[in-house]
């Protein structure tokens, strides 16, 4: 009998590598190319520029704002901060919700912001560690750069200042990794506890979805690593909007800010979606895409164009999109396209 692993199994690895290469920052200043979308800010449903006062009455109005982010690009963090220190001086408390930490973490969240000093930080204080320190430990974040954390440091220091309520939204990362390897299936009983299942499937967002996977990864996807990728997307989402859903049921007179990538709440699908069938009552949502242009100049409509797939049609990328600077301009799937010398 071979010894040889299947194929998807090294192809997962290089999938992987690419998704993490794809949200990190190569620490250089980012190029820059003069486009006259560059800061407007721009409701797809009318098609009609907005003023930054128009959008800040809009978030807050809403029930839940999604702010979705490229991971790496200063910009899109930047116009986070100001759009939420805005909300504050407007005399409301937004609840802050972060995708990059666990349900998990967020004790740890919620007691940095308290201002309480734990015994644990107490600890860390006598080695000279400062409370940042401490926090960037539990949260598992003390190998990322500098930089990299500090995008989403500034976030949780406002919090603090502010008192407000802040939490991590999505699931664990062993939970993560469990999914993306074994499947749906292959989770033991206590993970499966963990879960939130909307049971939402629709076969038209699979799809899309699968196709957003490959495309976002050079063309590589085949079964079952597409199945176990797209069971790993359905279960993140399906716990944000409920960590979304919990805190605005919690403190319904104050909005819910989730700080996310624009992927999971791209078409009002994924997050959105599941949080008001979890909500089972009216949710206003405003859904803010941080656009980056894109790398040659493109007419405005080509951004808000709705999207046919299996004869379902999507709504264009988010209600709002507040345009940027790229944070590169590199085709990450350049050098795996490059023939071989020799060829």
């Amino acid at each position: 009998m071979s010894t040889a692993a299947p194929a998807w199994r090294s192809v997962t690895a290089l999938f992987f590598i690419l998704l993490l290469a794809g949200c990190a920052g190569n620490g250089a200043a980012p190029p820059t190319r003069d486009d006259p979308l560059i800061d407007q800010i721009i409701d797809t449903r009318s098609g009609q520029p907005m003023t930054y006062e128009a959008l800040l009455a809009r978030a807050l109005e809403a029930d839940v704002v999604y702010l979705g982010e490229r991971h790496d690009n200063v910009e899109h963090h930047a116009r986070q901060l100001r759009l939420l220190s805005s909300m504050i001086e407007a005399g409301v408390q937004p609840a802050l919700g972060f995708e990059f930490f666990d349900v998990g973490q967020t004790g740890f969240l919620a007691q940095y912001v308290s201002g309480q000093r734990s015994g644990m930080q107490l600890g860390h204080g006598k080695s000279g560690k400062t409370p940042e320190q401490w926090l960037r430990e539990q949260l598992g974040w003390q190998d990322q750069e500098d930089e990299y954390w500090g995008f989403y440091f500034q976030l949780i220091e406002l919090a603090r200042e502010h008192r407000l309520p802040i939490f991590g939204a999505d699931l664990p990362a062993g939970i993560k990794l469990r999914i993306s390897r074994s499947g749906l299936e292959g989770l033991n009983a206590i993970e499966r506890q963990q879960l939130v299942r909307t049971g939402l499937d629709d076969p038209a967002y699979r799809a899309l979805m699968y196709e957003q996977f490959k495309a976002g990864h050079c063309g590589w996807g085949m079964e079952p690593l597409l199945t176990r990728l797209y069971e790993t997307w359905l279960a993140r989402n399906d716990r944000m909007a409920a960590s979304v859903v919990a805190m605005h049921r919690a403190r319904p007179e104050a909005p819910v800010v989730l700080i996310v990538g624009s992927g999971h709440v791209r078409r009002d699908q994924g997050v959105p979606e599941r949080a008001q069938f979890l909500a089972k009552e009216p949710l206003t949502q405003l859904n803010i895409g941080m656009q980056e242009i894109r790398i040659e100049p493109t007419p405005l409509a080509d951004y808000m164009e709705s999207l046919e797939v299996e004869g379902k049609v999507f709504a264009p990328p988010h209600q709002v999109l507040w345009f940027s600077q790229r944070q590169d301009y590199d085709d990450p799937c350049a050098a795996l396209n490059k023939p071989a010398q020799g060829d």
